[in-house]
């Protein structure tokens, strides 16, 4: 009898025991730029924040839980041309804050100093809350950013001079050739950041393959300069979009150019 009791008691007290599985609540009340429609990585995205170099970004926030708030989570990071890229000169935001909380609900505002000499283009911004149980918020609760640099906000501009068509051919082994000038207000080696790249992807495909990259210096603020690609013999046979991009010293980013490219 006692041995059955003792199991009783046990049973009872596990089942008791309530798992606290609901995720605390972030809700975004208000922010300082009030976000705008930019075109992030080929879409257009209605609620983008701009930032400029030295400034701030303000975000009221309200933060729930059930039970127990533990943290806050913000987490700042490049999204340069959609696919990564580490400057030189210029200064990366980068920003990884764990900040305590207390109780079942915060309200909030969050000042995001950007650096003055930042690196200009694409960011990502990600705030997660955690509760007492390990519970996080939706990873849903992310900004993107559009930073720009106060020292040249001016975006460069470039021509293609060769080839003048927007339809070409290639074999595979064949040598491809862009020729561009370049212009931009500021010379190319401010920042430490200008440079052209060229990149393709198949019209089935969604990967984008870096085909070469030419990075640009001097003190001159505009040049002719050719870019180069040998299209290997292993590259699958079809139709590809090939694209060319030109960021100057502190990565602000020309309006691109594409072209439609058989390989045979």
């Amino acid at each position: 009898m006692l041995i059955f009791s003792s199991v009783f008691i046990f049973l009872f007290s596990c089942n008791g025991d309530e798992v606290d599985t609901t995720p605390p609540v972030i809700e975004f009340l208000n922010t300082s730029p009030q976000p705008a429609e930019k075109l992030v990585c080929g879409e257009w995205d209605p609620q983008t924040l701009s930032g400029l170099g030295g400034g701030t970004l303000q975000m009221e926030v309200r933060i729930t839980d059930d039970i127990a708030l533990s943290q806050l989570k913000i987490d700042i990071h490049p999204n340069f041309d959609c696919h990564g890229h580490r400057s030189y000169s210029t200064d990366d935001w980068l920003l990884l804050d764990l900040i305590d909380l207390e109780g079942t609900e915060i309200h909030k505002i969050i000042g995001l100093e950007v650096p003055q000499m930042v690196t200009a283009g694409l960011y990502h911004l990600q705030l997660r809350a955690v509760d007492e149980s390990g519970n996080t918020s939706p990873v849903t609760d992310f900004w993107n950013l559009s930073i720009r640099n106060p020292a040249d906000t001016i975006l460069p501009e470039f021509s293609v001079l060769h080839p003048t068509e927007q339809q070409l051919n290639y074999s595979r082994g064949e040598a491809m050739e862009f020729d561009l000038m370049i212009t931009d207000n500021r010379p190319f080696n401010f920042g430490g950041n200008a440079r052209i790249e060229l990149a393709y992807r198949g019209v089935n495909s969604s990967n984008t393959l870096i085909a070469n990259e030419v990075f640009l210096s001097g003190e001159t603020t505009s040049k002719e300069v050719s870019i180069l690609f040998n299209i290997p013999q292993t590259l699958v046979k079809g139709d590809y979009t090939f694209f060319l991009n030109v960021w100057d010293g502190v990565n602000n980013l020309a309006e691109g150019k594409s072209f439609s490219v058989k390989i045979q």
